[in-house]
């Protein structure tokens, strides 16, 4: 007996499901892509009634059949008083959003763990102020913003922290619920917005302590025969292969070679330098070494497999080679988040 009415809910939940996958199927052919800016009109704004605004439906189609089976005229009055403001409120929420004009703007990269937002900039062309207009991805919405005549605002939405790669922002809902909250207006947009996660800087002369001892051979590809006054300690952003191994053994301690004079060459970060096998493990010290290196604004290369970047310094090369180390060995994919639409 208990069977049955467990499996008629997994039917009913399976029914609802496919349901609403054929419905975001639907409206994705329907907006199947944006670009790079997206003006809201008729064919794209939808419209229903919230909670509150069945709620009050109810209510007044209660008054009317109290009004019809007393035949009061006031209450006649108020019954289609309160219909009359539900009609005109259809109106306004919809055009609340009607005329928008939305693009995104350029994504802030982030390291991963750190949260990335988003940012939309809404423009109004049609001269009347918007009010309450929220933009969500999935789950995740900004905060509600008026737009004044003419004018334009910008909706900053915070994403969740996902790991190092490239991702693409998923679908966006604008909606609005002005100007009394029973009515809901909303549309949807694909517009193009990248987001870069680097890698989360790990600093290689800790990480690197831990996994010595069996590395020598690594680090001996970069040792030369240079007289002994020109070692030092190992300082963050050191490339690997300058460390002496055998100096490590001997005291416990990093140290690395400079040029003949103290004169330091120009620094490079290799990827298959690297003692540790992980990828990950080993793009997090690559970051640490270009963010270390552009702090003292040190000339440096980045070598990865298949991929070389040639000496330079300054942000912009540090930003070539933050860009490189988030999109190795990754392609572009969908921002993953939770359900909400």
């Amino acid at each position: 007996m208990r069977a049955q009415p467990l499996n008629r809910r997994r039917r009913l939940r399976g029914t609802w499901q496919r349901l609403r996958d054929d419905a975001i199927r639907w409206i994705n052919r329907r907006h199947a892509h944006d670009g790079e800016h997206a003006r809201l009109g008729r064919d794209r704004i939808y419209i229903l009634p919230t909670r509150a605004g069945y709620t009050l439906l109810g209510i007044i189609l209660i008054m009317l059949l109290g009004s019809i089976n007393y035949a009061n005229n006031m209450a006649f009055l108020l019954t289609f008083l309160l219909a009359g403001i539900g009609h005109n409120a259809i109106w306004y929420t919809h055009r609340n959003l009607l005329g928008l004009e939305i693009r995104p703007l350029p994504i802030a990269p982030v390291f991963a763990g750190s949260a990335p937002e988003a940012e939309l900039r809404l423009h109004e062309t049609d001269g009347r102020g918007r009010e309450a207009i929220t933009v969500r991805v999935g789950a995740h919405a900004c905060e509600p913003v008026a737009i004044p005549a003419g004018g334009r605002a910008d909706a900053r939405i915070t994403l969740p922290a996902v790991p190092r790669g490239v991702y693409r922002l998923p679908r966006q809902r604008v909606d609005t619920r002005f100007p009394l909250g029973v009515l809901e207006a909303w549309s949807w947009l694909n517009l193009d917005a990248e987001i870069l996660v680097y890698p989360s800087p790990v600093d290689p002369g800790r990480a690197l302590a831990g996994h010595g001892d069996g590395d020598e051979d690594t680090g001996a590809r970069g040792q030369s025969e240079e007289p002994p006054d020109h070692i030092r300690p190992y300082r963050p952003g050191d490339p690997p292969g300058r460390i002496i191994w055998k100096a490590y053994a001997r005291s416990g301690k990093l140290h690395v070679r400079e040029s003949p004079g103290g004169v330091q060459d120009d620094l490079w970060f290799d990827y298959d330098a690297l003692p540790h096998g992980d990828t990950e493990t080993r793009l997090s010290m690559l970051c640490h070494q270009v963010l270390e290196a552009h702090a003292q604004e040190r000339v440096w290369g980045l070598r990865l497999p298949g991929q070389r970047i040639d000496p330079g310094q300054g942000p912009e090369h540090r930003d070539h080679c933050l860009q490189a180390l988030a999109r190795f060995r990754t392609a572009p994919a969908p921002l993953p988040l939770e359900d909400g639409a």
